[in-house]
């Protein structure tokens, strides 16, 4: 990462076009802009594709960040946005499933906590998109059920339905897993 005043230099040059300024800037957030399309993409190709749209978007709207909050969340803002905007592009293509409005939703499955972070991630990739969507926002970056059906453009009802989907299949998930480990040490 840079410090704050090559941030501010580099961030200057972006504003004025400068191409290795904009390079600094994409190489200095790469990994960090790559994790976070990750978390709301099917796979990694997917998260590159969201990580380059989200980096021309920043250098073609650089002009827009005041910087009355810090740089990092204002990229991790347009990040997600790119990847919620992909996600909305391909709502016609995924078919609609009946949403139902969720039952408990305090309920955190004990799996769920003493699971290691990576298969958990893992995991979370292999939700259908909707859910996957859903759960991130949720669960990683701590939006409220509003805050994410208006992003969404969905119902606070399809919201908890999808996120409740979301935890059900992870905990099934979990299960097979717990399943296959107590399996393989027999």
């Amino acid at each position: 990462m840079l410090n704050k005043e090559q941030l501010a230099e580099t961030i200057r040059g972006c504003r004025s076009g400068d191409r290795y300024a904009q390079n600094r800037l994409y190489r200095a957030f790469y990994a960090w802009a790559s994790a976070i399309c990750l978390r709301y993409t099917g796979n990694a190709e997917e998260a590159r594709e969201c990580m380059q749209d989200g980096f021309f978007k920043v250098f073609t709207k650089i002009d827009k960040y005041t910087g009355d909050l810090p740089f990092e969340a204002w990229l991790k803002r347009v990040m997600i946005n790119t990847c919620i905007d992909r996600y909305r592009a391909r709502l016609n293509a995924i078919p609609t499933i009946s949403l139902v409005e969720a039952c408990d939703e305090t309920v955190v499955a004990e799996t769920l906590i003493n699971a290691d972070a990576e298969y958990l991630l893992y995991l979370v990739r292999q939700l259908p998109p909707a859910y996957q969507t859903t759960f991130n926002l949720f669960a990683v970056e701590g939006y409220e059920y509003q805050e994410i059906a208006d992003m969404l453009g969905v119902s606070i009802g399809s919201v908890k339905s999808n996120l409740s989907k979301a935890r059900g299949r992870l905990k099934e998930m979990l299960a097979q897993r717990q399943k296959e480990d107590a399996y393989a040490r027999q």
